[in-house]
């Protein structure tokens, strides 16, 4: 049996990709192999840190965000011999962990695809050419896709890109999680990637309340009779949670709030006159780069248009636990919790969020981003769809089609509703995703990169 090592910037997380490398974990252990954890977070059990794998370490951030975002603090020569001096203490600390720990396989997550570390980038690299260890580059993104997350500032940040993004050596496997990045690292790089795509385990227990989590809404204010729409992904600007807001404000329009008042909901529920539209925002809130200042813009719309947008994921973890101000949710709680997921993604590497909303059987609205479209659409999932087209407002916000809006709100009315209509839609999309994003396949195909290793 290997010993396999994961690397992150941050693990033990609700974000996807720390959510993803659990899942492999969890498949690698019932295989028998041993499973650790390299990033830079001290602040989840299990998890070697080293500080300047994380973007909040000061120096990382300071390169990160010159190097990516803005180039204000160095000259061109400047930044390139931070990158330098960061390289050298993040491949020191690597090659220590790889010794002492006995490493067999090395499995970076992103950290040589993305494009924000620089320094972890060339560190990552220089390591798995030299020991020549078995590698599997796990590419969740790539700092040349769509999602506008990465903007190389000068000519020494693009060369880095270009020269090591993603390594080709012998001993390296690269995944990539959905087509369209399959087909443009072929082109660009002329890489050949496999596809592997975001899976779930479908057959752990369904979430419940229970008596930790029955406490849920009492913590966050949240009435009985309130509606609560899970925003569950991290806070950040791709996310395009300013159209989950201007769905909620279709919904608060009196044509849609009079069909539901006074009728049972769903679940038996009675929608009443004082009963609440609120947007749960569950992820953790990302404060560095082009989403800076996303939630100020969030908020502001929220406001202005009076829709109850909230921010939870302070007491929203990866685990259950406790703080000063009361329990602290794992995300799974929250969608125990909700009666609607939205996920209205301007841009995603996949989508793990959309499966987890399916696996809890909650209905989903959805914008049909590139790769949904690409990936996912032709598994034939029912979702209440926002459209694929937007455009941006004065504010820098996203925004859809007025008719879009109405058309899903009209459907997520009726979803509210027609609990035989309700049950069809979350059925039929819990036994596709079953079938096709299951632990079995990607045991099946860690077998088939195991054996190319000839591990």
């Amino acid at each position: 049996m290997a010993k396999i090592a994961f690397f992150h910037n941050a693990l033990g997380k609700t974000d996807g990709v720390s959510l993803e490398v659990d899942k492999w974990r969890a498949c690698l252990e019932e295989e028998g192999h041993t499973v650790l954890y390299c990033a830079g977070n001290n602040d989840a059990p299990g998890v070697h840190c080293i500080p300047e794998l994380s973007f909040f370490h000061p120096v990382t951030r300071r390169v990160l965000e010159n190097a990516t975002v803005e180039l204000l603090d160095y000259t061109e020569e400047e930044l390139k011999q931070a990158i330098h001096e960061q390289k050298e203490t993040i491949k020191r600390e690597l090659l220590k962990f790889i010794q002492e720990h006995k490493v067999d396989v090395l499995v970076p997550n992103n950290l040589l695809s993305v494009g924000y570390h620089l320094p972890a980038l060339i560190a990552l690299s220089e390591v798995i050419e030299e020991t020549k260890l078995p590698t599997i580059a796990h590419n969740h993104d790539f700092y040349f896709e769509e999602s506008g997350e990465v903007h190389p500032t000068c000519k020494v940040a693009q060369a880095i890109l270009d020269h090591y993004v993603p390594p080709s050596f012998p001993n390296v496997r690269n995944l990539v999680i959905n087509r369209l990045a399959q087909k443009a690292l072929r082109e660009r790089k002329g890489i050949e990637a496999r596809v592997v795509p975001n899976v779930f385990d479908f057959k752990q227990p369904s979430w419940e309340i229970d008596t930790f989590n029955s406490k849920f809404r009492e913590a966050f204010g949240i009435k009985e009779n309130d509606l609560v729409f899970l925003q569950a992904t991290r806070v950040m600007d791709r996310k395009g949670i300013e159209l989950a807001i201007d769905l909620l404000v279709e919904l608060n329009k009196d044509e849609n709030r009079e069909t539901l008042v006074s009728r049972p909901m769903y679940d038996g529920r009675i929608f009443t006159t004082d009963s609440t539209f609120i947007l749960l925002c569950a992820g953790h809130i990302e404060e560095f780069g082009a989403s800076g200042d996303y939630v100020q813009k969030l908020r502001a719309r929220a406001e202005r248009y009076g829709v109850d947008l909230r921010f939870v994921g302070h007491r929203v973890k990866h685990s259950r636990g406790s703080s000063d101000e009361g329990e602290v949710f794992s995300l799974w709680d929250s969608y125990v919790h909700a009666d609607f997921v939205t996920y209205p993604s301007l841009w995603e590497g996949w989508g793990n969020q959309f499966i987890e909303a399916i696996f809890a059987r909650l209905p989903v609205a959805v914008f049909e981003y590139p790769v949904f479209t690409s990936d996912l659409a032709s598994d034939g999932f029912k979702v209440v769809s926002l459209g694929a087209k937007a455009q941006r407002s004065d504010d820098g916000l996203a925004t859809v089609p007025s008719e879009a809006l109405a058309k899903a709100a009209s459907e997520v009315v009726t979803l509210l509703l027609d609990s035989t209509k309700r049950n069809d839609v979350v059925h039929n999309n819990f036994e596709r995703a079953n079938e096709r994003y299951s632990y079995a396949a990607l045991k099946e195909t860690i077998s088939e990169l195991f054996d190319e290793l000839r591990l």
